[in-house]
């Protein structure tokens, strides 16, 4: 297993000390700048965050997005440039309609749906609270956290979806991708409504309190200086239905589809020649 080099952890470290005091990750420049390095030690660096799932650096099938999970960016938002950092998980390096507030402030943005639900975990002992829309009826979203558990969300029907043309599931080639399709929906029949005029979606759905089990599970220690993604397997086994990695037909439970892209995803990992940062664990 692979372990992040301590100049890689305090290029972590910086990146993410400057998104909580600034809103937004500092430019590979910025880094170099700060870190004393040279750029090439910071690109490798990065490559290798990037292969640990911290973040995602922007390339060209991103580089002129006008729209954000389905929503128009903002007039005055400045999308990264190729190579600089897209994501820090879990939060957007733009200005996007996923508005983050810590004890009522607002400078942070959130990536994608899933991530809003543990995003708490950054800011210990305060109230975070992240602002969204239903991708269908365009009515407010928000989801109420704090040290990474989710305390409240509304409306109550809230759910997390993911969804593409099926022949699409596995065509995804960078890992901001699958985060490209992550929206909500304010309950069940908003999403029914909605897929009624999209019906080439295959779509899979998650409730935000399941997202949320399953990220405190997995990332819970991204604040800490050296984390890696750790994969408990057994716990994730004994917990599969409240994680939402399962759901149920009649009492028989079966695979929720809104882990389709999986496969692709391990498959770029070696695709893109990214170490193995992953953890398995028993529990």
């Amino acid at each position: 297993m692979a372990k992040f080099s301590d100049t890689t952890k305090r290029i972590k470290k910086y990146i993410y000390d400057s998104v909580i005091e600034t809103g937004f990750a500092p430019k590979i420049n910025e880094i170099v700048d700060e870190i004393k390095v040279a750029k090439e030690v910071v690109l490798s660096s990065l490559h290798d965050l990037e292969g640990g799932v911290i973040v995602a650096l922007q390339n060209e099938a991103h580089a002129n997005i006008k729209t954000f999970m389905g929503e128009k960016l903002p007039k005055d938002s400045v999308i990264p440039d190729i190579g600089e950092i897209f994501y820090a998980r879990p939060f957007s390096n733009f200005m996007n309609h996923q508005k983050v507030y810590v004890n009522g402030e607002q400078k942070w943005y959130a990536e994608c749906a899933l991530e809003c639900v543990g995003l708490s975990n950054f800011f210990p002992g305060k109230e975070v609270i992240v602002r969204s829309v239903c991708s269908y009826t365009k009515d407010p979203v928000e989801l109420v956290g704090r040290d990474g558990v989710l305390l409240d969300y509304k409306p109550k029907g809230l759910l997390i979806h993911v969804g593409k043309p099926l022949r699409r599931w596995l065509d995804e080639n960078d890992l901001i991708a699958p985060c490209d399709n992550n929206r909500f929906f304010s309950s069940k029949d908003a999403y029914l409504e909605w897929h009624e005029s999209n019906k080439e979606i295959t779509s899979c759905l998650i409730q935000p309190i399941q997202a949320n089990r399953m990220i405190r599970m997995i990332a819970y220690g991204r604040p800490r200086f050296d984390y890696r993604l750790r994969v408990p397997i057994l716990k994730m086994i004994a917990q599969f239905h409240t994680i939402g990695i399962t759901k149920s037909l009649m009492g028989i439970p079966y695979i929720n589809p809104f882990w389709l892209p999986g496969p692709k995803l391990i498959r770029n990992f070696y695709k893109f020649k990214y170490k193995s940062f992953i953890e398995l664990g028993l529990w």
